[in-house]
């Protein structure tokens, strides 16, 4: 079985990329945030889903 999931893995194992305008979508309704407050909580502690949910709830 391939450890490689692509672009239809769980969102809770993959890191968080701006790159794309539908991964910023997803994150961003995922989350529950703006794109201002996801790219804001990339830049500050970086891309791993959790940190960056945690980051936003105290942001709150």
């Amino acid at each position: 079985m391939s450890e490689d999931k692509g672009r239809y893995g769980s969102m809770d194992e993959q890191l968080i990329c701006l790159e794309h305008e539908w991964e910023r979508r997803n994150w961003m309704q995922w989350l529950g945030c703006s794109e201002r407050e996801l790219q804001h909580a990339v830049e500050s502690i970086g891309a791993d889903p959790d940190n960056v949910r945690r980051f936003l709830r105290q942001a709150r």
